[in-house]
């Protein structure tokens, strides 16, 4: 799963005059937004979202500061690594009952300096402490000292920088029991024999259990990443079928292989989706042609956030003012916008919800004092899930000057 990296800068002291302006640039130019990005300071809240960044690569970030008087000021500078994405390509070959041979690919975006396996013990969790072993390479590593006839999960960490993947790429495998097996054919042959035949005819003939309850485990504007707990009661089955409606992914309909006995979690990614837009997922176990009725669960990707947040500066008054702002760009769905005001002194209000349709701005004129700072932030809202937000600071006026006749 290729994931891009996602920061929030925070701003040293915005100063906020009418003629201040800031001046983002970083390193390597991949991200948004985009290198030598100019924002006035009134536009400007005490953070930006820089989004879209490659994983696993040390970024390089300067701030600069304009006025009048000034011109380039550098107020801030960092050197930061983002995470790095997850191996792929995870495979187990059980070599006997106490080795197996461990393979995998380096991730395909982004830097990695070593690699991080966990090997977790299923059988007996509550006796064997996690392994950690710490990888040089995508090499082959032959894992040893295992339990014959044992059940183990590995998760898999890329590391760059001392930094790990949030993600991991993870299987479950079963080390074999050469000997007990082979006991087994020779001194119970009749008893395999009739307990495979009835196997075969519950796989064949009956029809699987419903797989256990399902979450998202991660998500963004254009991804929703499922994790399943398999069928309770246990059934017989080999794999699970993966769909999402409406069909609007790169892959629809997925097929997961059922790993590991007892199996542990499964997951499937479903991606190029539609921001904001709900979708109806469902997980069935597969056994041979039968299929267990669905576990079924609805999902939201995030919608896209607002643009151009700005507020009106000919309604700026010692007591009001009034913002402005664009419907999102590109495909997204949404139901209403959100729109919260915060003051520094007094603190948070409850945020106002406008329709879509509405106009798109707010005029605020109640409870508010000249010459303070008021943070506004904008979302877009879809069912229950917020966008990440667009931000503006606006500074009212320090007095207010009444004209009274005097007879």
């Amino acid at each position: 799963i290729c994931q891009t990296a996602e920061l929030v800068i925070q701003i040293p002291e915005n100063l906020s005059q009418d003629n201040s302006t800031y001046r983002l640039d970083y390193s390597p130019p991949h991200g948004h937004p985009p290198p030598n990005t100019t924002i006035p300071s009134r536009e400007l809240g005490h953070v930006i979202q820089f989004s879209r960044g490659l994983p696993g690569t040390k970024y390089e970030f300067w701030l600069y500061y304009s006025n009048s008087t000034l011109r380039d000021w550098l107020t801030w500078t960092a050197s930061i690594t983002t995470a790095p994405d997850p191996p792929s390509n995870l495979t187990v070959t059980v070599r006997n009952g106490r080795s197996a041979l461990i393979n995998f690919s380096p991730p395909a975006l982004g830097h990695y300096s070593s690699f991080k396996m966990k090997v977790i013990s299923l059988a007996e969790p509550s006796q064997q402490a996690p392994r950690t072993i710490q990888l040089e390479n995508a090499s082959p590593y032959a894992l040893k000292d295992l339990t014959p006839g044992g059940t183990y999960s590995i998760q898999l960490f890329t590391v760059y920088d001392n930094k790990e993947s949030i993600a991991y790429t993870s299987k479950n495998f079963t080390t074999s029991k050469a000997k007990m097996f082979f006991l087994n054919i020779v001194c119970n042959f009749d008893f395999i024999f009739w307990k495979c035949f009835i196997s075969f005819l519950l796989g064949h003939f009956s029809e699987p259990n419903t797989p256990g309850k399902f979450i998202v485990w991660f998500r963004n504007e254009t991804t929703l990443l499922v994790l399943w707990q398999p069928s309770y009661p246990a059934s017989i089955y080999t794999h699970y079928k993966v769909s999402i409606e409406p069909p609007d992914a790169a892959e629809s309909m997925l097929y997961v292989e059922k790993e590991g006995e007892p199996p542990g979690p499964a997951q499937a990614a479903f991606k190029a989706l539609v921001p904001g837009r709900a979708y109806n997922i469902s997980v069935q176990t597969v056994s041979e042609d039968e299929i267990s009725p669905p576990t079924t669960a609805q999902y939201r990707t995030i919608p896209l956030r607002p643009v151009d947040l700005r507020y009106d500066k000919s309604s700026v008054t010692a007591h009001s003012f009034t913002v402005l702002w664009d419907p999102p760009k590109g495909q997204s769905e949404f139901d209403k916008y959100q729109i919260s005001i915060n003051l520094r002194r007094q603190g948070s209000v409850a945020p106002i919800l406008r329709n879509r349709e509405e106009p798109t701005e707010q005029t605020f004129k109640d409870g508010l004092e000249p010459g303070l700072t008021y943070h506004v932030l904008v979302k877009t809202v879809s069912g229950k899930v917020t966008s990440w937000p667009a931000a503006v600071n606006v500074t009212l006026s320090k007095h207010c000057v009444y004209l009274k006749e005097i007879s």
